[in-house]
């Protein structure tokens, strides 16, 4: 519920307003594979579209080819946290650094690079606490502007309603 101007306070984003340009920034968040993702990533291949996936420990633990593929295709890998908790009710430093450090660590060891400095909050549930804490890491938050709720496998809509409901959200 942060204003675009509160949040970039705490080098936090939903929306790119610096911009003249008709940019639509594409996320995933990578909590786990349902054998999807390598699908996405031929579509991102064939279209020429670079994303951001922001992945947990567990996805990396169980996919490291996919997100060895990710970084060599030109993706950003972002931090999604290492076990995915509710950020926004951790307030001692360290508990919540270490949530974003481990991940860190997992994915040098996994992919030889360095990761960027991206951040979303599991859910989006944050405090400013947190937001301090994520800027004083060196992270910029990210947040969206639609999540698409496709844990939910069986409640999806046709394409022709996502279609729909995708554009409506564009800004």
């Amino acid at each position: 519920n942060a204003t675009v101007s509160e949040l970039k306070e705490y080098n936090a984003y939903y929306i790119d307003e610096d911009t003249k340009d008709k940019s639509i920034y594409l996320t995933f968040d990578a909590g786990y594979e349902n054998g999807y993702t390598e699908l996405i990533l031929d579509v991102l291949k064939k279209e020429k579209v670079n994303a951001t996936f922001f992945l947990v420990g567990d996805y990396i633990e169980e996919n490291p080819e996919i997100v060895k593929r990710m970084e060599r295709e030109g993706h950003i890998v972002g931090n999604h946290t290492m076990s995915h908790p509710d950020m926004s009710i951790i307030i001692n430093e360290e508990v919540f650094k270490k949530e974003l450090e481990d991940l860190e660590t997992l994915y040098e060891n996994t992919t030889g690079k360095t990761m960027q400095k991206v951040y979303r909050p599991p859910q989006g549930k944050y405090s400013e606490e947190n937001l301090k804490m994520a800027r004083e890491l060196g992270y910029t938050t990210f947040f969206w502007s639609l999540a698409y709720v496709d844990w939910y496998v069986d409640k999806q809509p046709t394409r022709e309603e996502a279609l729909n409901i995708l554009n409506s959200r564009i800004h």
